[in-house]
């Protein structure tokens, strides 16, 4: 099954903006600002469980598993660059396809142990659409959070987003613009939409010390309602995270 991507012009866009807000997350996450440390009443640091769902801190890595739509399963590995920054990699499985990722996370504002801003950028791979069949394909999207840390740990966040899809060769071409994907006129033509907006609200509740448990819900939209029929999540589109993390 063939692809004809609408908006092309816009993935490569797309692609150069999430790049430049990569080296920013970077740059923010590994300058010198101190990462904020909430101090722990006397009596009371056995008692109250605390874990950073989002990273792992400096030198630690953190392992994450989870299910969801549209992936059955997904594992990643994370590596804190700094107290405010880490990068992972990650491998996805859905009912139809599979992928490989990576993600950048950044803490770019926090006020205080109560209150953060994050910026979360996501880059995946896709090596064919279903079945094997079709051209390989790629999805950016970038986040930004305002998250919340109540008192007994647990942490909420709401935050918008910009997601785009894009066949390779719209963001790779090949010499002379020469296009990689022609239709096939005896093949059903899928046609996917360029760029999208998200609306994410999640919830994170720590277990242990080293392990939270983490549920996300994203919306993918257009303007201020749900994505049409446009051969991406068409199914059900919203996306859904749900499981757990854990730091050593």
């Amino acid at each position: 099954m063939k692809t004809n991507l609408k908006n092309q012009s816009w993935s490569g866009t797309i692609t150069q903006i999430l790049l430049v807000i990569a080296l920013v997350q970077i740059s923010i996450g590994s300058g010198n600002a101190q990462y904020y440390v909430e101090p722990q009443p006397k009596g009371q640091a056995c008692e109250m469980k605390s874990h950073d769902y989002l990273l792992p801190g400096k030198g630690k890595s953190m392992v994450s598993l989870f299910t969801g739509v549209p992936y059955i399963g997904v594992g990643e590995f994370a590596y804190g660059v700094s107290n405010r920054l880490s990068v992972s990699a990650f491998l996805g499985v859905t009912p139809v396809n599979y992928a490989f990722g990576s993600r950048i996370k950044a803490v770019v504002i926090e006020t205080s142990g109560n209150f953060r801003i994050n910026l979360k950028t996501t880059v995946i791979y896709y090596p064919f659409m279903e079945f094997g069949d079709g051209d390989p394909w790629g999805l950016g999207w970038q986040a930004a959070n305002a998250e919340w840390k109540l008192n007994n740990g647990s942490r909420f966040w709401a935050g918008a987003g910009i997601l785009g899809v894009s066949c390779l060769d719209k963001i790779f071409p090949s010499k002379g613009g020469k296009k990689m994907m022609p239709k096939d006129p005896k093949e059903e033509e899928m046609e996917i939409e360029g760029v999208f907006n998200t609306f994410q609200f999640g919830y994170s509740k720590p277990l242990s010390s080293h392990t939270s448990f983490v549920v996300e819900v994203a919306p993918v939209m257009q303007g201020l309602k749900l994505k049409e029929k446009s051969g991406f999540l068409d199914a059900f589109p919203v996306i859904v995270t749900t499981g757990f993390t854990h730091t050593f």
